[in-house]
């Protein structure tokens, strides 16, 4: 299961609905990963905050032991055709997003999500919430 970069910032803030969907995915037999786009994402914020090494510490424990999966060629590939899509049928998505919708569905994971309406009606995209 694909983390979206939301369910990552839930886990540093402790949120429980988070928390409690983690632990549910694991006692499942699930494992978590991540995507380099969420890295991206991640470190915007450190960069955009005043206090970066706090961030940056959070940050890194919160990677440490996640695997993390690449944005390749076919999934950027499958992200240009989803965001294109959702552009032409005159909706806004941010590029990242259809980045990430692009792995998981290039890799056919779950994506585990708070932002389910950044991710509806994506061909191929299961969403898992919490």
């Amino acid at each position: 299961m694909i983390a979206d970069t939301s369910f990552l910032i839930d886990i540093m803030k402790s949120d429980k609905g988070a928390l409690k969907k983690a632990e549910e995915i694991e006692n499942n037999g699930n494992t978590i990963v991540i995507t380099s786009i969420s890295i991206f994402e991640l470190f915007v914020g450190v960069y955009l905050t005043i206090n970066k090494d706090k961030e940056r510490n959070k940050i890194a424990r919160l990677l440490n032991g996640l695997s993390t999966i690449n944005f390749d060629d076919d999934s950027a590939r499958e992200a240009g055709k989803i965001f294109a899509q959702k552009r032409k049928d005159g909706l806004i998505i941010d590029p990242e997003d259809s980045m990430i919708a692009g792995v998981c569905v290039r890799r056919n994971e779950t994506l585990i999500t708070r932002n389910i309406k950044h991710f509806t009606d994506i061909d191929g995209v299961r969403i898992e919430n919490y």
